[in-house]
């Protein structure tokens, strides 16, 4: 009887530890590479860097749940750049655009394919400094501080924005449910930076799914 429990229990314990080495086998490899951390230029935007680093918080995500990762294809991606474009172009936050042929998710993603049964889009607005929320002191030559430390505000790089943005997405219950979607199996992101928006520029995203 003791061994017989001994015997159980230790089945038991290899297969989660089975089930664990499994699900970190499926999870995304670490971003490498320091082009990552080049900061963010609107003169000079490079979409696949910011693509890939939002694929891959992204997908962590995805991972933790035990969910099939995302792949990452031209009509998503190109869904994803049409909207950040229009949407920094005409300085316009929103899902639905008075832009022909690219007037809603759909449009847009007609645009690039006929391949799909169902698509989603997170969209978002930021700012080219790093402020997160966090109290910093105005300066009109962008040469923010943080209240607290009197530290200069960075400008993003394409990890710190596309892991920002991602967070928070996370944690808006509307914008997780795409992400954790089971219908999606692709994802495409793309970014515009309107530099007469506010704190010396503002990030427009947009991020699409379908499936």
């Amino acid at each position: 009887m003791i061994h017989s429990i001994f015997r159980n229990s230790f089945l038991a314990v290899f297969f989660v530890l089975f089930s664990a080495v499994l699900a970190q086998a499926a999870c995304p490899a670490p971003l490498q590479g320091s082009a990552y951390d080049r900061q963010i230029n609107s003169g000079s935007i490079n979409q696949d860097l910011f693509n890939r680093a939002v694929l891959y918080y992204t997908n962590k995500i995805r991972c933790r749940r035990g969910l099939p990762l995302f792949n990452s294809t031209r009509d998503v991606i190109g869904a994803a750049n049409t909207q950040a474009r229009n949407m920094t172009r005409t300085r316009t936050y929103s899902h639905n655009l008075n832009v022909a042929g690219a007037r809603d998710l759909r449009e847009r993603m007609r645009a690039q394919t006929r391949n799909f049964r169902s698509a989603g889009e997170n969209i978002a607005k930021n700012f080219v400094y790093i402020l997160n929320g966090r109290p910093y002191i105005p300066a009109e030559n962008c040469a923010f501080r943080y209240l607290a430390t009197r530290q200069p505000v960075p400008i993003h790089t394409y990890r710190s924005l596309a892991q920002e943005l991602v967070k928070s997405w996370e944690t808006s219950r509307d914008h997780l449910t795409n992400i954790i979607n089971r219908r999606y199996t692709r994802m495409g992101a793309a970014f515009g930076i309107d530099r007469r928006g506010q704190l010396c520029g503002e990030v427009y995203a947009s991020q699409v799914f379908a499936g």
